[in-house]
């Protein structure tokens, strides 16, 4: 799928996803945003268009978008859009299961009309100290009022949705492939 459909700022993925998960484009059924992030702060991933091909990126988080169908919309990766669940996670972060702990993936599975409800930001946390910009924001308003991105970002049980380590992730999308609406707290 042309990915150019949609809207889309590099280094905004929580913005792409909030825009992404209300697009007619992902079908029918349940969608998530799930926010990727680990106790070290630097998730390493592969095939991201940031990173020049064949090199890893190390992202302080990333977020994408869970259709029903277990399938992947992430507007960040070289791989394709939509992927199957399993077939981005092996082309994305081949090496998660085998990471020391601290480098070990989390996945927050947020139910996406939740996230289009709750989240907000004022972009602050692209600012530089001095006020100036990290990465030019997007052409579009702040959503929402306020900063919640840090909840999503919280590795620990609190926060919205589910909080996943890599299998149980794994096991989530697997499910969504076999037509199983997984219940996810909010």
């Amino acid at each position: 799928m042309d990915r150019t459909r949609f809207r889309y700022q590099p280094f905004y993925c929580e913005e792409n996803a909030w825009w992404l998960c209300a697009e007619p484009d992902l079908g029918q059924g349940p969608r998530y945003v799930v926010f990727i992030a680990n106790h070290a702060g630097l998730c390493l991933f592969l095939n991201q268009r940031a990173a020049p091909p064949g090199e890893p990126i190390g992202w302080d988080y990333h977020c994408v978008v869970v259709d029903g169908a277990g399938r992947i919309w992430d507007l960040d990766t070289r791989l394709g859009l939509p992927l199957p669940g399993r077939d981005w996670l092996a082309g994305s972060m081949p090496f998660a299961a085998r990471l020391r702990p601290e480098l070990a993936p989390w996945f927050r599975l947020v139910p996406a009309p939740d996230y289009r409800r709750d989240f907000a930001s004022d972009r602050s946390h692209m600012r530089l100290p001095d006020g100036r910009w990290q990465d030019p924001p997007p052409p579009w308003p702040e959503i929402g009022q306020g900063m919640t991105l840090p909840d999503y970002l919280h590795l620990s049980g609190d926060g919205p949705g589910e909080l996943l380590d890599v299998g149980g992730f794994t096991a989530r999308l697997d499910a969504l492939a076999q037509g199983v609406r997984p219940q996810v707290g909010a």
